[in-house]
């Protein structure tokens, strides 16, 4: 049963992100945890206590999701969810970290492409 359940939610996850990126760039989704970056983003103890909470009310909706028997109405629901999430923690962040974020997004997470002449 965990088993179902963690796979759903990675399904969920990855549906998300490719549903969240029509409403937000692809720098200001917030789908990894902030707070393994707190040291790059100098994210202070309001900062991180808000992400803490904003992450435990993300989790305790995807366990209330899970207990949905429409597999679709699961996936739209744990999509918006996790846009919530991003909306809320990229809300939490200063400028200068929402620019760091971005920085740290594409030099990690965007493909590069690359010519090759």
């Amino acid at each position: 049963m965990n088993l179902r359940f963690y796979c759903l939610v990675f399904f969920l996850l990855s549906a998300a992100i490719v549903y969240g990126q029509g409403n937000q760039s692809a720098e200001s989704i917030v789908v990894f945890d902030p707070l393994f970056w707190k040291d790059q983003l100098k994210l202070d103890a309001s900062q991180r206590q808000k992400i803490k909470e904003i992450n435990i009310e993300y989790y305790e909706r995807l366990y209330t999701i899970h207990e949905e028997p429409n597999r679709q109405k699961v996936q739209v629901r744990a999509a918006q969810s996790l846009l919530q999430r991003s909306e809320e923690i990229w809300e939490t962040f200063y400028p200068r970290q929402r620019k760091k974020w971005k920085k740290m997004w594409q030099q990690n997470y965007v493909p590069q492409v690359t010519k090759d002449t």
